[in-house]
């Protein structure tokens, strides 16, 4: 099994990922079982990953193919996505998968929604990951809010991954990645696989973070073997978070023009070596139509390296240039690098004035507390207060009225307006170079929010408050400042 393997300090793991087409049968499926049977037959390959919709486009559902690798008894490792599920959905999956035996998942956000069938798919994101995995945790003890009293009993513990890009070039990016891994691992996360990269030091700044903040998960780094076409749509920019540098496009390019076909694959054999001596516990391998024969040459390659007392002389680190880094490489990558967030911060200030008058625990904050509750008693009084609300954060925030206020949570700008996955934990792993996976001419929305935090801020503070719960849809188009006095006078009201 992946979780006992995994967790076993004597063993090395390996999986792999798969990724089904746009049919549910043909010579692309025959492709990828014909790779299971091998894989089966071979033995060093602990698991098989099957992608949830990969770049946004529709494909066929993990679950199929999970149900031939259980026959042919290889385990599977469905990719959990979120763009296309809402809170309804994830549960009937999590039961699907529950009844099929489908038991270990990797929860991701997934990549943004490509036009389909008559334009663009409506994204959903009602959950993110931390949610998701907040869900997972509680349904294993069948105590999940909206379970129906009579039927709460605790189901089969899912083994539940999550993912982390340790491989951002932007200090806002990488920071936020950070934090919302520590908030991902206090959800209930079992294991962590990074994102794909070339950069080997950013593989060794992520388990640095994980021994300092004492966090044992097992870790699978992604070790992704692209053709040369793949290469240059990374380089390109058009693979939603992943970052290429030139120097390695360049070095394809030449390996291809002099015939060299094994060039890629012993380089990612000096990889994993490099990654078993960092101290993470496998690799999750990936690769632009491989064979099954050329995975296991890697594998082999691996094999006679790892015995090795020096490492292969093979150059496989290809960072970006300016890149940012966590730990500072003259300290041995034991000293953090001042962050600098806050560039921005008085952009800030007017709305936390007003925030801090109208919602604490101040004596402007409950004379309008009482206000709005006397309006909330009559249904004009109520319309009045929700035009006046609306017209006041639509001028300021660009509010979408969503009933379900988090604008203190994001320094007083809107996700729902201003994140096209409307995430309020934090951003997804889309970004590139500071700007949106969806509208790449603008900065992503976290970016803009790191910004303007207090320049104070520490990883520490920002993963320390709680993530914010799933959003109650049936509050949209209400009053958020209604909902907000009403909730606290339900919290203060003696039980």
């Amino acid at each position: 099994m992946l979780r006992t393997s995994l967790n076993n300090p004597g063993e090395f793991t390996f999986t792999y990922e798969l990724v089904p087409g746009q049919s549910c049968c043909g010579k692309r499926i025959e492709q990828l079982l014909d790779f299971a049977r091998a894989a089966k037959a071979d033995g060093r390959i602990k698991a098989l990953s099957v992608t949830d919709n990969p770049g946004g486009n529709s494909s066929l559902a993990p679950a199929a193919i999970g149900e031939e690798l259980l026959k042919l008894k290889i385990e599977p490792l469905l990719h959990f996505s979120l763009k296309d599920k809402n809170r309804s959905q994830i549960v009937s999956h999590i039961y699907l998968y529950q009844r099929l035996g489908l038991r270990s998942l990797l929860v991701m956000g997934g990549d943004f929604p490509k036009p389909g069938y008559y334009g663009q798919a409506r994204p959903v994101f009602d959950l993110d990951s931390t949610q998701t995995l907040q869900l997972m945790q509680e349904m294993a003890t069948g105590l999940h809010p909206g379970c129906i009293l009579s039927q709460k009993r605790p189901y089969l513990r899912l083994f539940k991954g999550c993912v982390v890009s340790p491989f951002k070039a932007t200090e806002a990016e990488q920071v936020w990645q950070y934090a919302n891994l520590l908030r991902k691992v206090r959800a209930g996360a079992d294991f962590i696989v990074s994102q794909l990269g070339f950069d080997v030091r950013k593989f060794a700044e992520l388990i640095t973070l994980l021994r300092r903040e004492r966090i044992n998960l097992p870790v699978l780094a992604n070790v992704f073997i692209p053709s040369l076409g793949t290469a240059r749509a990374m380089a390109a920019g058009k693979v939603p978070g992943v970052l290429l540098s030139q120097e390695l496009l360049a070095r394809m390019e030449q390996e291809a023009a002099a015939g060299d076909n094994h060039a890629r694959l012993d380089r990612a054999a000096a990889m994993i070596v490099r990654l078993k001596r960092y101290g993470c516990q496998g690799v999750h391998l990936g690769g632009s139509n491989l064979r099954f024969e050329e995975v296991s040459y890697v594998l082999d390659r691996y094999a006679q390296w790892d015995q090795e007392t020096e490492l292969p002389d093979l150059v496989c680190d290809f960072p970006l240039q300016k890149t940012w880094y966590f730990y500072r490489k003259e300290q041995g990558l034991s000293q953090e690098t001042l962050l600098k967030p806050g560039l921005r911060r008085a952009a800030t200030k007017f709305p936390s004035l007003s925030h801090q008058l109208l919602f604490s625990q101040s004596l402007s904050s409950r004379l309008f507390g009482r206000f709005c509750l006397f309006c909330s008693q009559g249904k004009r009084r109520t319309t009045v207060l929700i035009l006046l609300e609306r017209a006041i954060k639509r001028l300021l925030f660009n509010c979408r009225m969503c009933g379900d206020c988090t604008l203190s949570r994001s320094a007083f700008l809107c996700p729902q307006s201003g994140c096209p996955k409307r995430l309020i934990n934090g951003p997804c792993g889309g970004s590139r170079l500071g700007f949106c996976e969806v509208h790449p001419e603008r900065l992503c929305f976290w970016v803009r929010v790191y910004e303007r935090l207090d320049p104070q801020t520490t990883l520490k503070s920002l993963a320390e408050p709680p993530h914010l719960p799933p959003k109650d849809w049936a509050l949209e188009k209400t009053s958020a400042w209604i909902n907000f006095f009403k909730q606290q006078r339900e919290q203060e009201e003696p039980r």
